[in-house]
């Protein structure tokens, strides 16, 4: 009987990605499911067309799903879905108000990843979830248009691809945009690799500031595209950048990703799987991990002297793991 889910994923990109590691478990226990994964408006667009999901639905908590009234609107479509099933990730009561069976988070211990936490949702009804793990897959004609960008930026295969992205969405989590200059500039020179400069749509000063300081042009990556985003970081054969949504999608796609962490836990929110790194400084401050969700930046500095305290010789080390 086909069983009808909805997943009830999160707004933010890096915490949408992280949650579509309950569909290859979903699938497998239940053969003929339609999946639904209702998210924010900007997630919408990297899972609308994602294969491995049925249905995707926009949750808008600052505009038309804002406050009760919006909430109850919400609610309404919702339960026209008539889903059987509910797998609330993001711990909201609007899931309970559905009308269908509800499978939510467990209390307890939160200072674990949060794909180990999703997953045990399904865990605790039977399920199995043995090699389950974030996955964005992508289409033919998306890697296709990912290996046309390439070619007119006159990169060719046999060169080696590094990504970077130096941005994120929040000043303590950045490593400083000369680390990523001379990082970049210490590939290119040891392995004459071509550097993709990633940035984010409010991004681009600094992507322009990290391109400036280096000493061999980057091919620059300024799309909002997050499909063709994702293909072009697919290509690449290593990914490196601070805790950031790319970071996740990244690892979504399997490509190899070094992780620069600092303010934030890596426990809970750093890339999940196989060839993943996290480079960290040592530094111990007393109040990291900090978040940016719970009053951070106290200190007022402007910037993490955690994160500041990795070396680019860390880093080059680290991905010398994936490149030799």
């Amino acid at each position: 009987m086909l069983k009808k889910i909805l997943v009830f994923s999160f707004s933010f990109i890096g915490d949408a990605v992280l949650s579509t590691a309950v569909i290859q478990p979903l699938r497998r226990h239940f053969s003929d499911a339609h999946i639904t994964f209702l998210v924010g408006p900007r997630a919408f667009d990297l899972l609308s067309t994602d294969p491995n999901i049925d249905a995707t639905l926009v949750y808008d908590n600052r505009g038309e799903h804002d406050g009760w009234k919006g909430r109850l609107r919400l609610i309404k479509n919702l339960r026209r879905g008539k889903f059987d099933l509910v797998i609330n990730l993001r711990d909201s009561l609007t899931a309970r108000c559905i009308g269908a069976e509800h499978w939510g988070m467990a209390r307890g211990d939160s200072n674990r990843h949060a794909v180990t936490r999703y997953l045990e949702v399904l865990q605790r009804h039977g399920i199995d979830t043995t090699n389950a793990h974030p996955l964005l897959e992508l289409t033919e004609v998306e890697h296709t248009a990912a290996h046309h960008f390439l070619a007119e930026a006159d990169r060719t295969s046999e060169q080696l691809l590094i990504g970077i992205h130096p941005g994120g969405n929040w000043e303590y989590k950045l490593w400083d945009a000369r680390n990523y200059a001379q990082l970049a500039d210490g590939l290119c020179k040891k392995h004459k690799a071509s550097i993709l400069l990633f940035a984010g749509p409010n991004e681009r000063e600094l992507q322009t500031q990290v391109a400036k300081m280096m000493d061999v042009p980057p091919i620059l990556v300024q799309t909002d595209d997050l499909r063709h985003l994702a293909a072009l970081i697919s290509a690449c054969d290593v990914y490196i950048g601070n805790d950031t949504g790319p970071m996740h999608i990244a690892a979504a796609v399997g490509t190899p990703v070094v992780a620069l962490f600092g303010s934030t836990n890596h426990i809970r929110s750093g890339p999940f799987g196989d060839k993943r790194t996290v480079v960290q400084s040592g530094i111990n401050l007393g109040c990291n991990p900090c978040h940016p969700g719970r009053h951070p930046g106290g200190c007022g500095v402007g910037s993490c002297a955690v994160i500041a305290g990795i070396t680019v010789e860390q880093v080059l080390a680290t991905v010398e793991h994936y490149t030799s």
